[in-house]
């Protein structure tokens, strides 16, 4: 499961964008899918897998799936992170890849394939056009 929380916010080009820091517990998602983001308010304290935000900064910008996803930064022990959105996107279903060199990771628990892994994050910036 991936837990996302807010970090901070950002307007440039006609766009609003929030940036998230993903963290990673349990098991990977499938290969070829990778780990569902959830893009949506966490009703639980993150347990849902949705993004929590402590200060409650976090104003709901994301009413639709967002126009740009991307990665800013991977600190996750020497692995690589990419997003691969869904034949139709939904704030539900864009899944975060983790990649050795050259292959995707195993579905197994993230512990087993690396600790480094769990103590690290990845930093997602997500874009949505200005209202």
């Amino acid at each position: 499961m991936i837990k996302l929380a807010y970090q901070a916010e950002r307007e440039y080009n006609n766009a609003k964008g929030i940036i998230l820091r993903a963290t990673f517990s349990g098991n990977y998602g499938a290969q070829g899918v990778g780990d569902l983001l959830n893009l949506t308010p966490s009703q639980n304290g993150g347990l849902d897998g949705g993004i929590t935000d402590p200060k409650a900064a976090y104003d709901h910008i994301l009413g639709e799936p967002p126009n740009v996803i991307a990665i800013l930064n991977a600190n996750i022990g020497g692995y690589t992170a990419s997003i691969k959105p869904n034949a139709v996107p939904t704030l539900t279903n864009f899944g975060l890849q983790i990649w050795d060199a050259v292959t995707e990771i195993t579905t197994e628990a993230y512990a087993s394939v690396s600790a480094l892994i769990v103590a690290g994050y990845v930093d997602i910036e997500v874009l949505v056009p200005l209202q």
